[in-house]
């Protein structure tokens, strides 16, 4: 067990912070936080200084008698963030050494290989003043954290709910983004060790650009498909003064984070878990990471009258193989056989305004994970089983469940069609649909099989 230390957190009102307060909190240490406002609603165990961070005397006060200080401040909706910033990271610098702190941790951003934006270099100047001070600090380095409170969170599940999206050029740069619970793991993870020097990147488990990243947003709030038109005199200018129009986001904030999309965030200096212990059940998948931050929750099984249809195909391969072959369904290297009739299915679910055939998967899809227009609903590595939902526009919810079983020398595939429909539509549509459904998912089944042997 960690032993009890005496942590500050500056930024402790931001959505990081709060997290990182409660969960400090719950390991046993003592907390206190520099607020600018009385008004800040954190835990009543929370010793809480009233202050401004830039202000020297209070830093001294706030972190007078810690072993941690954890930096979290970021000055972006100022128009001297980037000064204010600066002065903050040096007067802390002096306080915590004056105060015998044992170690700094600050949340800042990757650094890119090309020319950077005012917000991106303000981070990584910062980090820069952190580790050249007395105290040893460890700039722990993400480049897009997905959390419920972001910013940039909020930018995003915006622009995925349009029905018609401007695609400028700068939203084909790619990112790693991390999920807030894994950046609170490592966060955490700093405390109660020896003291660190140097920088951590914690990038969550896919490369995506920014535009997938809305598409990807979107089917997890299952928007309908939604039609992009090509923007190249799409300014970050333009994008900023409409969000600080169209939602709570400051136009300066807004502006700082889209002009930050002009390069590949991509991490380049040391992976966190390579020096700290790791998420215990590894890290967060992307879809995952945004359910938790959109307040998605994974679809549940379906309730009701249902009807099922069972199809089996007997394989050569052996169960192990044939699982891989049914975990690996989906996005461009596993497409749903026959492709035509779920591309047609797809084009059919776009018209009736639904998501339509999105292409992607995660690398090991789990529960609340997106697979083309399915999302997992649970995933049985000792069962050999997977179990999707529909989430095409239909009268009723349907369910796939694919299991992998042994049989002999070889291995059997059991796949199981569970419709449960909304009324008599969805009866209706069950029997119109089910001698092309019969056909569709007997080919599904058969090609898994050959699949598993290739």
């Amino acid at each position: 067990m960690t032993t009890p230390m005496r942590c500050t957190v500056l930024g402790a009102t931001g959505f990081v912070g709060r997290a990182l307060v409660s969960d400090l909190l719950a390991a046993g240490h003592s907390v206190r936080a520099l607020s600018r406002s009385a008004e800040h609603r954190l835990p009543e165990r929370v010793e809480v200084t009233l202050g401004d961070a830039a202000d020297p005397r209070a830093l001294e006060t706030a972190v007078a008698g810690a072993d941690v200080v954890f930096h979290l401040v970021h000055s972006l909706a100022r128009a001297d963030f980037a000064e204010r910033d600066r002065v903050i990271a040096g007067r802390l610098g002096v306080a915590a050494a004056g105060s015998g702190v044992r170690q700094i941790v600050y949340l800042g951003g990757p650094r890119p290989v090309t020319a950077t934006s005012p917000h991106l270099a303000s981070r990584s100047e910062v980090a820069d003043i952190l580790l050249g001070e007395a105290v040893p600090a460890l700039a722990v380095q993400a480049s897009m954290i997905l959390g419920r409170g972001s910013a940039g969170v909020e930018l995003l599940a915006r622009t995925a709910r349009l029905p018609i999206r401007p695609r400028p050029r700068w939203t084909a740069r790619r990112s790693r983004p991390v999920a807030l619970a894994d950046v609170r793991h490592y966060l955490r993870a700093a405390v109660g060790l020896a003291p660190l020097r140097g920088r951590l990147d914690v990038s969550g488990p896919e490369t995506i650009s920014y535009h997938d990243l809305v598409q990807r947003c979107a089917r997890v709030l299952r928007r309908p498909a939604a039609v992009t038109l090509p923007s190249p005199l799409w300014s970050h200018e333009i994008a900023a003064r409409i969000a600080g129009l169209a939602s709570p986001v400051p136009a300066a904030v807004a502006a700082g984070l889209f002009a930050s999309l002009d390069h590949d965030l991509l991490p380049a200096d040391v992976p966190a878990e390579t020096v700290l212990p790791p998420p215990p059940a590894g890290p967060t998948s992307l879809d995952n990471a945004l359910r938790a931050a959109l307040g998605a929750p994974v679809p549940a099984a379906p309730a009701g009258r249902s009807y099922e249809e069972v199809d089996t195909a007997s394989s050569a391969a052996t169960p192990e193989r044939l699982w891989r072959a049914i975990t690996g369904l989906g996005g461009d290297g596993g497409r749903f056989p026959p492709g035509p009739a779920w591309a047609l299915r797809g084009l059919l679910d776009q018209a009736l305004g639904g998501a339509g055939l999105y292409r992607g998967r995660p690398d090991r899809p789990g529960p609340g994970d997106v697979i083309d227009f399915w999302t997992v609903r649970s995933r049985d590595d000792s069962r050999r089983e997977l179990v999707l939902t529909a989430d095409m526009r239909l009268p009723g919810d349907a369910e796939l469940t694919l299991r992998a079983e042994p049989a002999g020398s070889g291995s059997r595939l059991r796949q199981r069609v569970r419709f449960t429909p909304a009324g008599r539509w969805g009866d209706a549509y069950w029997h119109l649909q089910k001698p092309a459904h019969d056909l569709v998912f007997g080919w599904l089944a058969r090609s898994i099989a050959r699949a598993a042997e290739a």
